[in-house]
């Protein structure tokens, strides 16, 4: 496989993972309706969501040949932002960390099928989204006029929160059409990047078990995907070697040494009741280098390595592909 630079150009064609990390990163623009004509020439924007009053953000691209239909979510909103923007306080308090509460998916075969409150709320959002190209339509009634009805191929995609909300409207999507007597799940491919797990190991059978065509990456070195996972948040306390280590990082309380390391299998401890589960089918397992400026053992330098580590571009080099400069910014945490 070739590396690609982010823009398409003579006979370069990219493969439907490379296209969903390029429409992931894309979705942190400010400007992706512009953006796209840059790096992805020939595709267009055709509906263009309205941020939510929760900061959430989508938008529906079309390939050069009207065949394939991509619904790429954008993730959350850098930390920094949560002092003076209430769009993203709720994308991190309410949407991102809410997982102690959990609610019923009714869009499952099953009754026991449970998902975070957070991912609950984000998605709402996202399924009522309006459109900024004044379709008058949402994502589902736009998705089932355009691709459900002309046997056109959809990609849902995202990377972070993105992803995760990425999964769950994939299960409402398949399982909407299904009950209008719509089969649609040979048409949909479901690509994530560092998904926080959604739901329980219910939800987590239910989309692997609906949709065939499905890949969930996750850098080994990214914190994000292993949460709320009780067992993999536990492993978190085992990163980063040789540094910045949790096991290394301490703070005295009440005149007791505790490591970060030993703070991280508190957290699994407590998560491990609430059974969340990542999805098995399609998942991709891979370790992007440490970066060399974050090596300190400090509580500073593993949160920076941490965020380094989350980033798309590492998702997209694991694919061979080089975001451009302007997307890398826009999509950094930090």
């Amino acid at each position: 496989m070739t590396t690609n630079t982010g823009v398409l150009t003579g006979t370069d064609a990219f493969t439907s993972q490379q296209t969903a990390i390029l429409l992931s990163a894309l979705a942190y623009s400010k400007n992706a309706v512009g953006d796209i004509v840059r790096y992805l020439p020939g595709w267009s924007i055709v509906w263009n969501g309205l941020e939510t009053t929760d900061g959430n953000y989508g938008f529906i691209a079309l390939d050069p040949t009207a065949n394939t239909y991509v619904l790429a979510i954008r993730g959350s909103l850098p930390p920094k932002d949560i002092f003076y923007s209430w769009a993203a306080f709720a994308n991190w308090i309410l949407d991102d960390f809410d997982v102690v509460t959990r609610v019923n998916w009714p869009y499952a075969s099953t009754a026991n099928a449970l998902i975070a409150s957070g991912t609950n709320r984000a998605f709402t959002e996202v399924q009522g989204m309006q459109d900024q190209l004044g379709s008058g339509l949402n994502i589902y009634d736009y998705l089932k006029a355009h691709a459900v009805k002309g046997g056109k191929q959809v990609i849902i995609t995202g990377h972070s929160l993105g992803a995760n909300i990425a999964n769950v409207y994939a299960s409402y999507f398949v399982t909407a059409l299904a009950r209008e007597g719509q089969s649609f799940y040979n048409n949909t491919s479901l690509i994530t990047f560092a998904a926080p797990a959604a739901g329980n190991s219910d939800f987590s059978k239910d989309l692997d078990d609906k949709i065939m065509h499905a890949w969930h990456y996750e850098n080994t070195n990214d914190i994000v995907p292993k949460f709320p996972v009780g067992t993999s948040v536990f492993d978190v306390g085992n990163l980063y070697n040789p540094g910045p280590s949790a096991a290394a990082i301490t703070t005295v309380v009440d005149g007791v040494t505790l490591s970060l390391q030993l703070a991280f299998q508190g957290m699994a401890i407590v998560l491990a009741g609430y059974a969340y589960r990542q999805q098995k089918h399609g998942y991709v397992l891979f370790s992007a280098g440490l970066d060399k400026m974050y090596t300190e053992n400090t509580i500073e330098d593993f949160l920076l390595q941490a965020a380094q580590q989350h980033h798309p571009e590492n998702y997209a080099g694991y694919l061979h592909v080089v975001l451009p400069l302007e997307l890398v910014e826009a999509a950094k945490l930090i």
